[in-house]
């Protein structure tokens, strides 16, 4: 039926052409995934197909893979034709899996179809398998020695099919309800179906021609059954075992009503007689047309009943002695007829008569029935055939994983008297599958070795094999994936390598140029490798700078009991230091105006006396301690060991910067959690920074600024450690230390605080008398640092710290341009560090000189790497004559600064010197006068030169005015750039328009000068081509070398300089060749002397 219903689609039709389009492009698929490496096919969104196998595997080993595109919604179905001749076994093997680990070269969840394909088995020439899995792949191995076959090329076809679980569509379920016909066809118990459930709805009854005991109901394989016959129509109802109705006989009236009968007959044997329920005969009224003109006594009707079973038990009451109403009655009718034969032989049968009805004059009707039936053959017992009692319930499956059987069975109640035994099966049974059976991991053949890893010296070889499973919770595969074993081909050629270069000789002069040279060796080469390549010696110059003349080397010396050699100028000098100090005394030799060379003063920077160095040692090795948390002892012996050696002054400059370096070393150690400086710490700390600032070490201050590290670094020491010391605070206090050169406070308050924090406080002990009398004051309000966040607490807190200096101002060096401190120095420090300041620090300085000779300027040190002075985020109060207040919103270090005089001497370093004031005023105004010649007497002189003559005049009155601009101007950057881009263009002009001058001469003489006022081209020439020029230079500069500190003119730097000194050479070059190209036509026209001709 099925393949009747598939030949009359005609939709099917067009299903293979698109399967053979799709051939060649599912055969070229990318490969992806586990495949073999040598060819590989893998097909993906791919939903119907076929191949052959000469196409797919041309070589060996070889892989198809076919990937489901979601297990979940799809199933894959396969039809394998099998090949005729030529196969052989086990080399194609058919598996699915859910995945594949590259890193193990394991298969998961593997599970093989080799058995239900049996790709070699002549039994079958089709296969049908169906695959839920992520993958179904078809590999083919290296070829086994197989005994009867030769090549193994035996050529078989794959189709296949991605059906979707759910709506699947027609033209696939038509091409799948073929192959499950198939399959059933070739399927026997022995080798079931390899297609167990389909989405489709296809008819499930075997072949009629296939002689089998089995069926398929509902997908289930049945080894004994009974086929169920399927309902006909309505007309041919076939349902249990009746046969089919026969023909409606005549009616029993021609007119006034009759009756048709029709019987059937129960084709079942008597132990199936259940399956015949219903009645035997029906009948049917007929003819109801009134007989008008015709006797009722010409007439038959009868009145018929169905045989039910009812009217069993009616005749059964009869037989009991019970008389029906139908033989009560009396007869109103003919006489009955004789009784029929009996209906059976045997057992309980049926006998019937009839009779006719004849009118009478009274009536018009008979009454009672004109059929009558009784019971036969009561006394002969007939033959009882064997019936099946109902089936036992299914048995538990065989096996507990993988395919088992579940069998059921009935019992056969036996025939008698001499009836037929039970016919069909006495047990049945179907396939089960509980659950998939674990399969442990097998491991494959091992790949041949591969090549060697290295064409030269010691390589490796490997090999991998390939793990079929585990699945179903089976064992992983026991041992390595992938063996290496060593592998020797040949030395490798080893070329020959340098060492490192000696170092470099000494010189061969030590002035005017010599050279010197290194060596190096070469290691190698080995095998037939290559020399090194290069040379093995290097050559360089050495000392090219000049032999230094006899006045330019400074002769030798003995000053201060030091004897220093002779030195060329430029060169600095190194001695050793005195025996009680460590380091070099360092000399330099440098020349005077006059090109002498002289002997400049000693510096002993480098020098750092023995006690200083001792106990910088120390430290460091403190420090060393605390970096790796250890506690180091005797920190304490240190700090006072500094503290008295600082106490006696110090011998060198480089002292000071060795106590600032054990300083900082010390601040590290405090910082350290393993250490807490107590209060003798932390006086004799402070009590060291005091000793530094002792006028005994003024001198040594100014020569280590001069050469080393400046103040700012004794700041930055002293703001870490008030921070170091914040860290050790433990609740909200103040702490003070009073030294001889300066004081330090620091205090601990809350955030949220209710009172300021004034400086100095009231009632101070152990204050010394420059404290004590200092006016100074420093004032930092209590909401300095509220920053109105919601997570503030009363915890949260702050530290200031405040340092007053004593005489820190004579250390600075700012005695420079008449500048000097007009008060102490005092530094704020709060930690944390605050971004900004809500409320203004207040500090209020004393003048240190009498203020009527001064004016006063404020000006606060930045934190730059320089530590200039700047009066930025400050400004001042004036209180009095003596005193003024600084409202400050950042901290820093602060002081007063004050310049003597400062009218006077910014008048005349801003005013340009007399001589240039005198010089450009007369030639300006005698430029300008000229012009005001020309412009009276225009209407008699108006000619190009004159024009050109003008604007000459007016570029150099404008250079004129600029330079005397330019030298007011220098601070002010924007406007010095300006001036110096300004005078760079009419500089350019001026020389240009005498360009222009001398070509306008040139044309004169040649005869092409014209009666134009001015030409185009002389304006670009003389104020065009500067202004080009100009324009350029700016561009590629971006302005940087237009003004200096000094001038506001172009640098000397950076080559700005050749963009005026190129274009004005290149003038008076042009300007010397026209005066030639002019002064030949002149001379070459001069009449001779003896071809003058006089005249009276």
């Amino acid at each position: 039926m099925i393949s009747k219903f598939l030949r009359n689609c005609s939709s099917l039709v067009l299903l293979f052409p698109l399967l053979q389009l799709l051939r060649l492009d599912m055969l070229n698929a990318a490969p992806s995934g586990p495949e073999s490496d040598t060819c590989s096919t893998l097909v993906q969104s791919r939903f119907f197909g076929f191949f052959l196998s000469s196409s797919v595997f041309p070589s060996m080993p070889c892989t198809w893979t076919l990937q489901n595109p979601d297990p979940r919604r799809y199933t894959i179905f396969i039809k394998v034709t099998k090949p005729t001749r030529d196969c052989i076994p086990r080399q194609h093997r058919t598996f699915q899996f859910d995945s594949f680990l590259e890193t193990t070269r394991t298969f998961l969840g593997m599970e093989s179809f080799d058995e239900v394909v049996k790709l070699c088995d002549t039994s079958t020439h089709v296969a049908f398998l169906e695959a839920g899995k992520q993958f179904l792949q078809i590999r083919k191995g290296l070829p086994r020695a197989v005994a009867g076959s030769r090549n193994g090329d035996g050529e078989f076809k794959v189709e296949y099919l991605v059906v979707g679980k759910r709506n699947p569509s027609m033209a696939a379920c038509q091409m799948l309800c073929q192959w499950l016909e198939d399959c059933l066809t070739y399927s026997t118990s022995n080798r079931p179906c390899g297609i167990m459930q389909t989405p489709c709805q296809c008819w499930d009854q075997p072949p009629p021609d296939k002689e089998t005991s089995g069926c398929y109901r509902d997908g289930v394989f049945l080894e004994n059954c009974i086929p169920v016959v399927k309902e006909g129509t309505a007309d041919t109802d076939t349902s249990g075992g009746w046969s089919g109705w026969g023909n409606w006989v005549e009616c029993s009236s021609e007119c006034g009503g009759g009756v048709q009968m029709r019987t059937r007959t129960c084709q079942s044997p008597a132990e199936e007689a259940y399956l015949c329920e219903g009645v035997l005969e029906e009948g049917r009224p007929c003819n109801s047309q009134p007989c008008i003109g015709r006797g009722r006594h010409g007439t038959r009707s009868q009145s018929l009943r169905s045989v039910d079973s009812r009217k069993r038990e009616d005749s059964d009451k009869t037989r009991s002695g019970q008389q029906s109403s139908q033989t009560v009655d009396p007869p109103s009718g003919g006489e009955w007829s004789a009784w029929s034969v009996c209906s059976t032989t045997c057992g309980e049968g049926w006998q019937s008569r009839t009779r006719l009805c004849v009118s009478v004059p009274y009536s018009t009707q008979c009454s009672g029935p004109l059929r009558e039936q009784r019971p036969c053959n009561n006394t002969v017992v007939c033959p009882v055939h064997g019936s099946w009692d109902e089936w036992t319930p299914w048995s538990l499956c065989s096996s507990t994983c993988g395919r088992g059987y579940r069998d059921r069975t009935r019992s056969c109640k036996q025939p008698q008297f001499g009836g037929n035994p039970c016919d069909g099966p006495e047990k049945q049974t179907k396939f089960c599958n509980i659950a998939v059976c674990p399969v442990d991991g097998v491991w494959n053949e091992w790949s041949s070795w591969s090549y060697c890893s290295s064409s030269c010296s010691n390589g490796t070889m490997q090999r991998t094999r390939e793990c079929n499973g585990p699945s179903y919770g089976g064992l992983e595969c026991q041992g390595e994936w992938r063996q290496t074993r060593d592998c020797f081909i040949q030395e490798c050629p080893v070329d020959g390598q340098w060492q490192l270069w000696s170092s470099w000789a000494g010189c061969t002069k030590t002035c005017g140029g010599g050279s010197q040279q290194r060596q190096r060796v070469c290691y190698g080469p080995f095998f037939g490798g290559e020399q090194c390549p290069g040379d093995r010696e290097e050559v360089r110059r050495c000392n090219e700078k000049r032999c230094p003349e006899p006045h330019e080397i400074c002769d030798e010396e003995n000053f201060s009991n030091v004897v220093w050699k002779k030195t060329p100028a430029g060169d600095t000098a190194a001695v050793r230091c005195p025996p009680n100090a460590v380091g070099l005394i360092l000399r330099r030799c440098s020349l005077d105006d006059e090109g002498i060379a002289y002997w400049e003063n000693p510096t002993y920077i480098k020098c750092i006396s023995n006690d200083y160095r001792s106990i910088q040692t120390l430290t460091r090795d403190h420090l060393s301690k605390a970096q790796r948390g250890l506690v180091g002892d005797g920190v304490s012996e240190v700090m006072t060991k500094l503290r008295v050696t600082s106490s006696d002054g110090t011998s060198y400059s480089g002292d000071l910067l060795a106590i600032i370096d054990i300083l900082k070393n010390m601040t590290e150690i405090f910082r350290r959690s393993y250490y807490s400086p107590s209060n003798a710490d932390m006086r004799n700390f402070v009590q060291s920074v005091s000793n530094l600032l002792m006028e005994e070490n003024r001198e040594r201050w100014e020569e280590a600024q001069l050469l080393g590290p400046n103040v700012k670094e004794l700041f930055r020491l002293v703001e870490d450690f008030v921070d170091v010391i914040s860290l050790r605070m433990k609740d909200f206090q103040d702490t003070y230390e009073v030294t001889d050169n300066l004081v330090l406070s620091i205090h601990k308050r809350p955030v949220a605080g209710n009172a300021d924090i004034t400086f100095p406080m009231k009632g101070w002990r152990g204050m010394v008398d420059w404290a004590r009398n200092s006016e100074d004051k420093v004032r930092v309000a209590k909401n300095i640092l509220v920053t109105g966040k919601p997570d503030e607490d009363e915890a949260s807190a702050f530290v200031t710290g405040i340092v007053l200096y004593r005489n820190l101002g004579s250390i600075l060096s700012l005695q420079r341009n008449s500048t000097v401190l007009n008060s102490k120095v005092i530094s704020v420090t709060i930690k944390p560090t605050p971004s900004s300041l809500s409320t203004p620090l207040e500090i209020e300085f004393s003048h240190l000189y009498n203020v009527s000779h001064l004016v006063p300027v404020l000006f606060k040190l930045c934190s730059s790497l320089l530590g200039s002075w700047s009066a930025r985020g400050c400004r001042a109060v004036p209180v009095d004559s003596s005193t003024t207040k600084c409202l400050c919103d950042r901290l820093s270090t602060f002081a007063i600064l004050a310049r003597l005089n400062p009218d006077v001497n910014m008048d005349k370093t801003q005013l340009p010197s007399v001589t240039l004031i005198v010089g450009c005023g007369v030639s300006s105004l005698t430029l300008l006068l000229l012009i005001i010649i020309y412009v009276s007497v225009w209407r008699y002189i108006r000619s190009e030169r004159s024009v050109i003559l003008i604007n000459f005049c007016l570029s150099i009155i404008s250079s004129n005015a600029l330079i005397l601009i330019g030298q007011t101007q220098t601070r002010n950057k924007v406007v010095c750039t300006l001036v110096a881009a300004f005078l760079h263009f009419f500089f350019l002009s001026s020389f240009c328009w005498v360009l222009t001058e001398a070509w306008q001469s040139y044309m004169a003489v040649t005869g092409r000068l014209r009666n134009r006022i001015i030409r185009k081209r002389f304006l670009c020439l003389g104020w065009g081509l500067p202004a080009l020029v100009v324009a350029i230079s700016v561009g590629f500069t971006k302005a940087k070398g237009y003004g200096t500190v000094n001038y506001c003119w172009l640098s000397l730097e950076g080559g700005l300089l050749y963009a005026f000194v190129g274009p004005a050479a290149a003038v008076v070059l042009v300007q010397f060749l026209s005066v030639d190209s002019l002064a030949r036509p002149f001379i070459t026209f001069l009449p001779s002397p003896e071809e003058h001709v006089y005249h009276d």
